[in-house]
């Protein structure tokens, strides 16, 4: 099923389950995503501005060249979703706490794809991120707080001003280019 350039209501999302449909050029702005369910969904140049994700799930979902920006993605389940191409610029990433306030939770996004994204001054706290590939996006200013980096690629990537508080890197890719951005985004200068 294709939908095209339709502005979706409250009442047309929550508590309602999509399955293998494609939405091109919709508006889902300032909706609460409450109970609703998306699995193996294309969402193609959709705005989503003013959203929020209360007990949302998007399984095998693509979000290509969609605006994604300012939002807080607590509330919502991602199952091996790709944000490729998508504008997703001061968005958090972090998973509401358990019944324990001392006990932290892990956002798993290891089976997603960030992918020449647009993440700038985006924020990721808690994450698992292992193997995920961030390749050529945008991240600058980005917070990766007590993360999982392991094997992720930020091949070609943007990152000057990135903060990786606390994260865990183990065999996290980034080119010559981005050490230099990194580097100099933290004072560091190449001798003459």
């Amino acid at each position: 099923m294709i939908i095209k350039d339709k502005n979706f209501s409250e009442d047309e999302i929550v508590s309602k389950d999509f399955e293998s449909v494609t939405f091109s050029n919709c508006k889902f702005n300032n909706l609460n995503f409450r109970f609703a369910f998306f699995k193996d969904c294309e969402f193609k140049f959709c705005d989503f501005s003013g959203s929020i994700f209360d007990i949302a799930n998007f399984s095998k979902c693509s979000f290509s060249e969609s605006k994604l920006s300012y939002l807080d993605f607590s509330g919502a389940d991602l199952n091996e979703c790709n944000f490729g191409k998508a504008m997703m610029e001061n968005s958090i990433f972090h998973k509401q706490k358990g019944a324990s306030k001392s006990m932290d939770k892990k956002f798993n996004l290891t089976d997603s794809k960030f992918e020449n994204a647009d993440l700038t001054g985006s924020v990721f706290v808690l994450c698992d991120l292992a193997n995920v590939s961030f390749r050529n996006s945008k991240l600058e200013n980005c917070v990766f707080e007590k993360c999982n980096l392991k094997g992720t690629d930020f091949s070609g990537a943007r990152i000057g001003g990135v903060n990786f508080e606390g994260s865990k890197m183990d065999k996290t890719i980034l080119d010559v280019d981005g050490f230099m951005s990194y580097g100099n985004s933290k004072g560091f200068v190449l001798p003459d």
